[in-house]
């Protein structure tokens, strides 16, 4: 199960309950994945499919309670099949954020395919999982070994020999962006992420065959 099969999932469970549940488009989503609304009830709900991969921080939670007043949502709930961090849960419980947990696999529910069109999930299943393992090598002639890729994160051994995590959220806003706008800025990643691990979204985003290194303005661009 891919991170858009889970948020079905997390649609069907809010619509046994008597919601009205609907998925998000990847776009000024500002991190929320689903909405359910029952009544005068409007949640804003944010799915995070990371197993024991990875824990929920209290950034993210933050980050959801924002989230939820920008969209006038009267709750917000994450809901999750991994684990929280102890700080987040208590940011949780001092900003009223709901915890459900939901295993990857609990309910019987159709997955809904995606369409032909190209999606987050398709890249990251056909191209960027299958990278785990490989040496990628920059065209100055320093490498990256990518140790680990899961649906939380990536885990890579530098050329200094130096362990580094790239979470996954990044990589998702850099592909759909990509996948609206035609390209990218090494600028506009860095903006958007706290590690500043620019670098390495690129070379690891260079990999799939559609997405081609730009010089200038430095990035990434999608031939389409």
């Amino acid at each position: 199960m891919n991170p858009k099969e889970y948020e079905v999932l997390i649609c069907e469970h809010f619509r046994r309950e008597g919601y009205k549940a609907e998925t998000t488009s990847y776009t000024n989503d500002f991190g929320v994945d689903v909405f359910a609304a029952k009544g005068n009830e409007k949640i804003a709900i944010q799915a995070k499919m990371y197993g024991n991969n990875r824990k929920i921080n209290r950034q993210m939670v933050m980050e959801l309670h924002g989230a939820k007043d920008y969209f006038d949502c009267s709750k917000a709930i994450i809901v999750t099949d991994g684990d929280f961090l102890a700080d987040a849960i208590s940011v949780a419980e001092k900003l009223n954020i709901e915890i459900l947990k939901l295993p990857s696999l609990s309910l019987p529910v159709k997955i809904i395919k995606a369409s032909n069109n190209t999606t987050f999930e398709q890249i990251w299943e056909d191209y960027i999982i299958p990278l785990q393992g490989k040496i990628l090598t920059r065209s100055n002639g320093n490498i990256n070994e990518i140790v680990r890729v899961d649906w939380s994160q990536i885990e890579r051994k530098t050329s200094n020999g130096n362990i580094n995590l790239i979470k996954i959220e990044i990589f998702k806003l850099t592909i759909n962006k990509l996948l609206q706008d035609g390209s990218i800025t090494r600028d506009f990643v860095n903006q958007n992420y706290v590690g500043r691990a620019s670098s390495g979204v690129i070379l690891i985003l260079a990999q799939v065959p559609f997405f081609q290194v730009s010089s200038r303005p430095a990035g990434l661009t999608y031939l389409k």
